[in-house]
């Protein structure tokens, strides 16, 4: 019961109570004790009104009202085997009183007597045959007990007293095929869907029916007729389109799809789904460019939708327009701030693409979301030290290390990491301790980071270039050791043989990083090839943001040594 409903209630007894005082003088006592309880009741001092309400009944067991007020604090409180006491007594006392008798039904439902529940919600509905709220209650009690035939025989009552509707009829489907008469449940919605035409759910079952017993031409045949019949009935079509795409009809399968998808009728979700399944479909293939209009029309038509913005950001990010893809994972956010995984998703795009500034503030905003995550934290110190600020990046890798459970492949990384800061910092003890740390926790995929670490200060030189060329002669095929290996080059300036090398990986996915254009630009630059090094450090910036000395080697059109 409400705060209103429980004040008119006891504001009812005590009118009760006055009338009585006129009548029983010697009671004002009493009388005095009650309304004391139910102010201190209605003010919330919860306490003082149960030892006034207990004195009273003290004096008189078997006042109902008292009971009932007690029941309600208890309620409340949330010590349900105390309110359940008081709400028996005070339906026992007063049977005729039926808001006591829903109160008491409903607490045995609370405490999970459902027998109990389902014997008063029945006597209830002698009293009151045409409220909804006692065959609500009943039809739980019954199904807690799992007795679909009880169900049945109450929905056929109430069907009597309110008329069929749908979920009716579902809901009797549903407990015949409990009783395992689902004959008779098909033919229930058989009849059903004569008398409800236009009812898509009653539709729905049936189909579900027919496809789940392989009767196939029966579920195709239903759903063929509504959409022939009706043609803008959106769920229809969605279903139709659905059954027709699974059953290896794509191309004609795709056709009701879209229009479904575009026409009025179906939710939200059910839109999603579809989308969804025609997007994970093509994470291995080329992406359908037909889905593009569809991803938009949802994000038009559902602006304040999370999802909506969510499904277009997995189109293009299956699509590899990630720019695009990351835009609608931020429009995604503003929607709704509080989805982890979209967070996630952005912070990776955007380390991919090199955008140090972009990820820097989203990593900053998603750690102030979810501070016990580390890896927003590693992400924000992972941009701040490729912008040149060690000391607040090495802040951050300690803040994720700090909050970091049972992920020995992030924790490497981390330390990774902390290690370059440190070089930046020239610290090369710290530096070399963390890398150790690395390298003794994982080394699988940490030993390319850890000798381009010792390459970009030029350390151990010699040692570490003659280590890839190890690296190579095992992988001869793996463009980040070539990378590497050409960066060695550089190091040593040997500028034309780290141009053979970067040529080795003109046409893999690294040549399309800012990474590979600016070194590409760096070497032009020491071969003379000014124009050509321009270039490629435009082409780096349109990849991604670089080195911290990406924009002076521009502005400049010349080689700048990073710090």
């Amino acid at each position: 019961m409400n705060k209103i409903c429980s004040v008119l209630v006891i504001l009812a007894l005590v009118s009760c109570k006055v009338q009585e005082t006129a009548v029983v003088s010697q009671d004002s006592i009493y009388i005095k004790q009650f309304h004391s309880g139910v102010r201190n009741m209605l003010n919330e001092q919860y306490e003082t009104a149960i030892q006034e309400f207990k004195a009273c009944l003290t004096k008189q067991p078997k006042d109902a009202a008292v009971h009932y007020a007690l029941f309600q604090i208890y309620l409340k409180q949330e010590r349900y085997q105390e309110a359940a006491y008081h709400t028996e007594q005070a339906a026992a006392l007063d049977p005729s009183n039926l808001h006591y008798k829903r109160e008491l039904a409903f607490m045995y439902q609370q405490l999970g007597k459902s027998q109990e529940a389902a014997s008063v919600f029945e006597a209830l509905l002698k009293a009151d045959p045409k409220n909804i709220d006692y065959y609500s209650g009943a039809l739980k009690s019954y199904d807690d007990l799992k007795k679909p035939s009880k169900s049945y025989v109450l929905i056929e009552k109430m069907e009597q007293q309110l008329g069929e509707n749908p979920n009716t009829v579902l809901e009797k489907f549903r407990l015949l095929q409990q009783m395992g008469k689902t004959k008779d449940g098909v033919a229930l919605l058989e009849a059903a869907r004569v008398r409800f035409p236009s009812e898509p759910s009653i539709l729905a079952n049936l189909v579900d029916h027919y496809f789940r017993t392989q009767n196939y031409t029966a579920g195709f045949g239903l759903l063929k007729d509504l959409v022939a019949a009706d043609p803008e009935n959106g769920v229809a079509l969605l279903m139709y389109g659905e059954m027709l795409y699974r059953s290896g009809k794509v191309d004609e399968g795709k056709k009701y799809l879209h229009a479904g998808i575009l026409a009025q009728g179906p939710s939200l979700d059910q839109k999603m789904n579809i989308l969804i399944m025609l997007v994970n479909e093509k994470q291995q293939a080329a992406i359908d460019p037909q889905l593009e209009p569809l991803v938009q029309y949802m994000s038009d038509t559902y602006p304040n939708e999370a999802k909506a913005h969510s499904i277009a950001g997995d189109y293009y990010y299956v699509a590899g327009q990630t720019k695009k893809a990351i835009d609608c994972y931020r429009q995604t956010l503003r929607c709704d701030p509080n989805l982890y995984p979209v967070w996630n998703q952005v912070l990776i795009l955007e380390f991919e693409q090199e955008r140090w500034t972009d990820l820097e503030q989203d990593a900053s905003t998603c750690a102030e979301l979810f501070p016990s995550y580390p890896i927003p934290f590693f992400f924000k110190g992972y941009a701040l030290s490729r912008k040149g600020a060690y000391g607040a990046a090495l802040e951050n890798f300690s803040l994720a290390k700090g909050v970091l459970v049972n992920d020995n492949a992030l924790l490497a990384e981390i330390f990774m990491q902390e290690g370059s800061a440190y070089l930046g910092l020239n610290k090369q003890d710290q530096a070399f301790a963390a890398f150790k740390e690395a390298l003794t926790i994982s080394s699988n995929g940490l030993e390319l980071n850890y000798l381009h670490n010792l390459l970009k200060y030029k350390i151990e030189l010699a040692k570490t270039t003659e280590r890839l060329q190890e690296l190579a002669a095992k992988d001869p095929s793996n463009p980040n050791i070539t990378f590497e290996y050409a960066f060695a080059q550089f190091q040593a300036g040997a500028y034309q043989k780290a141009l053979d090398e970067m040529r080795k990986i003109s046409n893999a996915s690294l040549a399309q990083t800012a990474a590979y254009q600016e070194l590409l630009g760096d070497i032009y630059f020491h071969l003379t090839q000014v124009q050509d090094a321009n270039d490629s450090w435009q082409k780096a910036l349109l990849y991604g943001e670089g080195s911290a000395v990406l924009a002076d080697k521009i502005n400049q059109k010349k080689y700048v040594q990073a710090p």
